[in-house]
């Protein structure tokens, strides 16, 4: 139940979004991808002045106005300057990924324990399940948005509007101003978005920069189907078909789960789904043309139902799938009552399959082996945070017992939607910013975990015995990334501390930027990268490593894994241990314990190495006490591991 009332509150938060696409998309013309930046503008706004105590309806009208301002943007550049529609959508979307990330300070805001639209109805609820008496109010609020916006477009402006957008050579000779009136259209289509985005915000629990990826797509997917379920003329119509569509979208999406659907193939679904809502009434049209044209064939009234009816048809095939996807479930596991664990990680990356492989090798060590006596659901959301979501609510459809989010972005999903089951995270850095607690031992009675910031002090602390003297180090980060933020961030504060290191930073939106910024600092005559722990950025290592190389300059990580493959220096935490003290948190809670009495537990192993062979070609001599230090040393083909250090063999192994 949770997933389809889930489903509809969504839906109806997402309909502000979807009518401000139908404003630019039917209305104008206008193939606006803005959206995809103002959506995160008005979450933006509405975030940190909820943070600053301001009312959240008064942030939800500011939101407005700053997607208003959005819009009047690339309508400006498009009409003053004669720019294609798209391009300035799109010139205008990137900008505001830098403009967002200043409104915000960070990445990430949590709303987890801020006023808001969830925290003002919770105490007014008359005793209906909380997500169904979101439901109903969200339902008023879009009834009355439906009335509003309907009424709007019987006004004079409003008749101008549509009249500007179906005929502006005719609007012109008429008087009208069209710029002005196309302006000030897109204007008020991304006001809408940017409301959307605050009303999301709000009820998911916190802004995030990446959160209105895909959003114009998702714009028009409700647009779309909306207008082949109701077919009419009439703006009532026309615009409660754009509320319908986005009902129907996320329904689908929801249907999707419930039949089992890989999360990370929504997007292709979707795509699917729009070309085939696209295609059908042309095929269909096509076909009313020929038979029009044979003498004596008589056309049948129910071909105008055919897109209805092949949204009938799609919705049967995937409730076919959810069926044969339940048997074949069914089949494959024991009759025994499994404990489930559903397991999601934000991405493919090293550090965090190191968590999640030791934490399926030491739950198997404590007797739980997958499929027999417990069952554990892996998903990897692949850097998505929406594919995050979507993940957790088919853990809630599949009833698992226990949610094992990796990363601090799963995590701060989790414990928003996660309420009546224990989360176990792991691999997170500071799970206090993102509201799991205030203390160890204070923190949400369904949440416990392991964490702990990466040894930024240590690593620095290498960097200067190796390069003695007055230096200056490099680093890059994902500003996108709360956890990189908050990694930086101590850097920062621990270079603060010795006045004779500089620091230099530069950041990036993606891999494909990596190696552009080395190449920056590096020409800025650093001695030094210094690369906090970052998923983005470990994942390009190659390209940093390419841009020192020319002027042979060392790199220390927090990625032990990385030693192998170029880096001078490594110190960071044994993620190997995160997962395995999550699986022992986990037996923990199956044993019967509840995760309020389980205070959050650190990591307690760190791993430091040096690359013997990367000193030699860089022309660096390493102290012999410092290399007597090391859990890990590198020469060549070569692993060795200091006397008294035994322990740490699984680390070696890893490396080789």
């Amino acid at each position: 139940m949770e997933l389809w009332i889930g489903a509809l509150n969504l839906g109806f938060l997402y309909a502000f979004m979807a009518m401000g696409v139908f404003i630019t998309f039917r209305i104008h013309d206008f193939p606006d991808i803005t959206v995809d930046g103002s959506f995160v503008t008005g979450a933006a706004v509405t975030a940190v002045l909820i943070v600053a105590g301001v009312n959240p309806l008064a942030a939800l009208v500011l939101a407005f106005l700053a997607g208003a301002c959005a819009g009047t943007l690339t309508a400006f550049i498009h009409t003053r300057f004669n720019i294609n529609g798209l391009l300035a959508g799109i010139l205008v979307m990137t900008g505001l990924y830098s403009i967002n990330l200043h409104i915000m300070g960070k990445s990430n805001i949590p709303l987890l324990n801020q006023p808001g639209i969830v925290s003002f109805l919770r105490p007014i609820n008359p005793g209906l399940p909380g997500e169904v008496w979101f439901c109903l109010v969200f339902l008023f609020l879009v009834a009355l948005f439906w009335a509003i916006i309907s009424l709007f477009f019987r006004t004079d402006f409003g008749i101008t509007m549509r009249a500007t957008g179906n005929n502006p050579v005719m609007a012109s000779a008429s008087g009208v101003n069209v710029n002005a009136v196309k302006t000030m259209g897109i204007a008020l289509a991304n006001g809408l978005v940017g409301i959307s985005g605050g009303l999301v915000a709000q009820y998911q629990g916190f802004a995030d920069i990446g959160m209105g990826i895909g959003a114009i797509v998702f714009g028009l997917a409700a647009v779309i189907i909306g207008e082949s379920v109701i077919k009419t003329r009439t703006m009532y119509g026309r615009v409660l078909s754009v509320v319908i569509g986005s009902l129907v979208f996320r329904l689908m999406v929801a249907l999707a789960l419930y039949a089992g659907l890989n999360p990370i193939d929504l997007k292709l679904i979707t795509a699917l789904f729009v070309l085939f809502i696209l295609i059908a009434p042309k095929v269909i049209g096509q076909r009313r043309s020929q038979d029009s044209r044979t003498p004596g064939r008589i056309v049948p009234r129910i071909s105008r139902r055919k897109p209805i009816i092949g949204l009938g048809c799609l919705a049967l095939l995937v409730v076919a799938g959810a069926f044969f996807y339940k048997i074949h479930n069914s089949n494959t596991l024991t009759h025994a009552k499994l404990v489930k664990i559903g397991l999601v990680q934000l991405t493919d990356h090293a550090l965090l399959n190191i968590t999640r492989d030791s934490f399926i090798e030491e739950m198997k060590r404590l007797g739980y082996e997958n499929k027999k006596n417990v069952r554990i659901i892996m998903e990897n959301a692949n850097g998505e945070m929406m594919t995050v979501n979507s993940i957790l609510d088919k853990f809630l459809l599949e009833k698992v017992d226990i949610v094992l989010p990796i990363s601090t972005g799963c995590t701060q999903a989790a414990i928003q939607k996660i309420k009546d089951r224990p989360v176990v995270f792991a691999s997170v850095a500071n799970p206090f910013i993102l509201g799991a607690g205030k203390s160890d031992r204070d923190h949400l009675s369904n949440v416990t975990g392991v964490y702990g910031a990466s040894p930024l002090d240590r690593m620095m602390a290498m960097v200067t015995r190796i390069l003695p003297g007055r230096i200056k180090i490099g680093t890059l980060w994902d500003p996108s990334q709360l956890n990189a933020v908050y990694n930086v961030g101590c850097l920062k504060e621990v270079v603060a501390r010795n006045t004779d290191v500089t620091f230099v930073g530069a950041t990036v939106s993606g891999s494909s930027e990596v190696y552009e910024a080395a190449v920056s600092l590096a020409g800025k005559g650093i001695n030094a990268f210094v690369l906090a722990p970052d998923n983005i950025v470990y994942s390009a290592f190659e390209s940093i490593l390419k841009a020192a190389a020319p002027k042979k300059i060392p790199i220390f990580i927090g990625d032990v894994e990385r030693l192998k493959d170029g880096a001078l220096g490594a110190c960071g935490h044994d993620y190997s241990l995160s997962g395995i003290q999550a699986a022992r948190l986990v037996d923990r809670i199956i044993k019967g314990e509840k995760p309020a009495a389980i205070p959050f537990e650190q990591y307690t192993r760190i791993t430091v190495g040096l690359n013997l062979k990367a000193a030699r070609e860089l022309g660096i001599t390493i102290p012999k006490d410092l290399i007597s230090e090391m859990t890990v040393i590198i020469d060549g083909e070569k692993v060795t591991i200091p006397k008294g250090l035994s322990g740490k063999v699984e680390i070696v192994k890893r490396v080789e």
